[in-house]
């Protein structure tokens, strides 16, 4: 079972999930500008039960539940035993749970806690393309979704990851670490990562934008946006009939 946030706005290509690192942070008004959200178990160190069964009834799209390890830019350090114990007693209010590779042998005991998961690898690096779609299908094996975020050196490393998302297979979200490259982030949506990660108060990972700013790049770079030189008359994309018609019409 995949939770499609997908349905509102269909001109709107980005969504948006709200990483939340602080218990703070799930009564921000900000929350409710979000697709979906990430609670960063990792990161938090405070008791959320009553705070996230609270947030499960007001928030309708689907919540995800992250313990990312330290070895992959997280906060935890413990074994595949721990992470269950962790995990477990939150489940009830989540409909997501994040895994990495070496966290796998847990996946079917969420599937049948009725669960996606989400294979998740993140890495500070570039691999090539055959690598990439070998850490894709490696990540299917136990995974609904697909979550790769890996480190381009260049434009040409930028381009390779942008093909490798628009023509994977599997329902994928694409990502990338560090800043230099930060501005991949929405575009990966344009070429088919299901969602972009962002933040409310603090990043969770270097390079992220906050919601407020990936609010304002999914309104600009979605189909649909109104450009004055047409007049204030939306222009959708792959319609190139209406520039024709506008192009002859201004220079008759």
């Amino acid at each position: 079972m995949i939770h499609d946030a997908l349905k509102a706005d269909s001109n709107r290509i980005i969504r948006i999930i709200a990483s939340l690192s602080s218990p703070r942070e799930f009564d921000s008004p900000m929350i409710k500008e979000a697709d979906a959200l990430e609670i960063r178990l990792d990161m938090i160190t405070e008791p959320i039960d009553d705070a996230l069964h609270n947030l499960r009834k007001s928030f309708d799209g689907p919540i995800i539940l992250t313990i990312r390890s330290s070895d992959e830019g997280g906060a935890y350090a413990g074994g595949t035993e721990g992470l269950w114990d962790r995990l477990s007693p939150y489940l009830p209010d989540v409909d997501m749970v994040d895994l990495e590779i070496r966290f796998k042998d847990h996946a079917e005991r969420l599937k049948n806690y009725e669960k996606t998961v989400i294979a998740s690898c993140h890495q500070n690096y570039m691999p090539d393309s055959a690598e990439l779609m070998k850490l894709m299908t490696t990540l299917h094996v136990f995974g609904d979704i697909v979550k790769i975020a890996v480190q381009p050196q260049n434009q040409e490393d930028l381009l390779t990851l942008l093909k490798i998302t628009s023509e994977c297979p599997y329902p994928v979200i694409m990502s990338v670490t560090g800043t230099i490259y930060r501005y991949a982030r929405p575009l990966l949506c344009l070429f088919g990562s299901l969602y972009t990660y962002c933040y409310i108060e603090s990043a969770t990972s270097p390079g992220q934008y906050s919601i407020k700013e990936m609010q304002l790049l999914s309104h600009l770079l979605s189909p649909g946006f109104v450009d004055p030189w047409f007049e204030g008359r939306p222009v959708r994309s792959g319609d190139p009939s209406i520039f024709s018609r506008e192009s002859q019409q201004h220079y008759r």
